[in-house]
């Protein structure tokens, strides 16, 4: 009997190892077949210098991953060959892209992905065609309140325009960090449409101001759904008037020495000072008090010094008002739409004309004024709507704020 069961025990024993044998086996002789990736720049990234990137390729049979780096630049595209055992591949791509805009070099973050490609056994190589997108390693950041409007005096005579504020949100779910956001206004107004030349608006924002979030890269955490906010000026507007905003705890404020004598900033010593990399006015910066400008937050992928040396921009137009027909210009500074988190238009309902964004920031525009001059937007804002304890983000800001809203900070 016990030779009986010693026996089948051999027998199972021997069946047990040919089986695994055999799985072994079969995985080694899987066969082989070539895998060329070719990635296309984005649409917005012209004269293409270089792709520095690493794509994962995961067998979503066996789970093995492979990896490939190298890739050689060929007609505005980029491309890598390898082989791969025959099968389903999952494909993520990370990587800097760097290409030229408006005659300078640019970087930006991009990614490409695909699910469910098939490495065929067979004489013609495979290929897999991936575009880029461009993006953010921080992306969850939006503009969530912009208080532009400012108060009238008591009299309701002058308008008092220091206690306009901006709050940014994480929109996220994990805690992001706000240093090196930089804060931007259009240089072009909403309510005045002009043929620039060149054009740059699906590729780069046009800025007249630019101020920064200080830190060094983990110094300002910001938890999912909490908000930070830059004040004008950084004070309780109330002790000078009545309904205004008290800002005086704001995270951060612009700060601007004026060369004007009669027409000085104030500093609070208790918050911080956004670094000011530029603004159009030598005097103090404020928000546009009819809302004619659009704003933005962008991850600014570059120095300061870089910034003023390479992103000028010198636009020409011509300026047409009934008979009068003049040529000019303007000099200021762009920032690549691959480096905006978001984007805000504002305008006034009867004088707007269009954006001055790219569609792909913000395909729309939000108000408080349905007229030019009205005395209705003063003490007002727009702020984002939310659903489901989220802010709306569908990239047009006609769907996703609230015009004429009561500014949070105002009591």
């Amino acid at each position: 009997m016990k030779k009986k069961l010693f026996r089948s025990l051999l027998v199972l024993l021997s069946l047990s190892m040919s089986f695994v044998a055999c799985s072994s086996d079969s995985e080694e002789n899987v066969p082989t077949a070539p895998l060329k990736l070719v990635v296309q720049a984005p649409l917005d990234a012209d004269d293409v210098q270089s792709l520095d990137a690493k794509a994962t390729l995961t067998n979503v049979q066996t789970g093995a991953t492979y990896s490939l780096d190298k890739f050689t630049a060929k007609d505005g595209s980029f491309s890598a060959t390898t082989e791969l055992p025959v099968g389903s591949y999952n494909v993520a791509l990370d990587g800097k892209l760097v290409y030229q805009l408006n005659g300078q070099q640019v970087s930006s973050l991009v990614k490409a992905s695909a699910n469910g490609v098939t490495v065929a056994q067979s004489t013609i190589e495979n290929t897999k065609t991936l575009a880029l997108s461009t993006y953010h390693a921080q992306d969850g950041f939006v503009i969530s309140e912009i208080y532009y409007t400012g108060s009238l005096n008591a009299k309701g005579t002058n308008s008092y325009m220091y206690d306009q504020y901006v709050k940014i949100t994480n929109n996220s779910d994990q805690t992001l960090y706000a240093d090196s956001i930089a804060f931007l206004e259009s240089e072009f107004l909403t309510s005045s449409k002009h043929d620039y030349t060149p054009d740059m608006m699906n590729k780069a924002f046009s800025v007249d101001a630019v101020y920064m979030i200080p830190g060094h890269g983990k110094d300002h955490p910001v938890k999912p759904g909490e908000s930070i906010t830059l004040a004008i000026q950084a004070l309780d507007h109330t002790t000078v008037l009545a309904g205004t905003a008290n800002t005086s705890k704001a995270d951060f404020e612009f700060y601007d020495e004026s060369a004007s004598a009669a027409n000085q900033d104030v500093d609070n010593p208790d918050v911080p000072n956004l670094d000011k990399w530029y603004s159009y006015t030598q005097s103090i910066f404020l928000l546009h008090q009819q809302g004619y400008k659009a704003y933005a937050i962008a991850r600014m992928n570059t120095t300061k010094e870089e910034f003023l040396k390479n992103n000028a921009y010198k636009a020409t137009y011509k300026f047409v008002f009934g008979d009068i027909s003049k040529d000019m210009s303007t000099n200021t500074y762009f920032v690549p739409n691959a480096w905006i988190l978001d984007a805000v238009n504002l305008g006034v309902e009867a004088k707007y004309e269009w954006n001055v964004t790219s569609p792909a920031l913000d395909a729309g525009y939000t108000y408080v004024s349905t007229k030019a001059n009205d005395k209705a937007r003063f003490g007002k804002a727009v702020i984002r709507k939310m659903e489901n304890g989220k802010y709306v983000d569908t990239n047009n800001s006609a769907n996703d704020f609230i015009p004429a809203s009561k500014p949070s900070l105002v009591k």
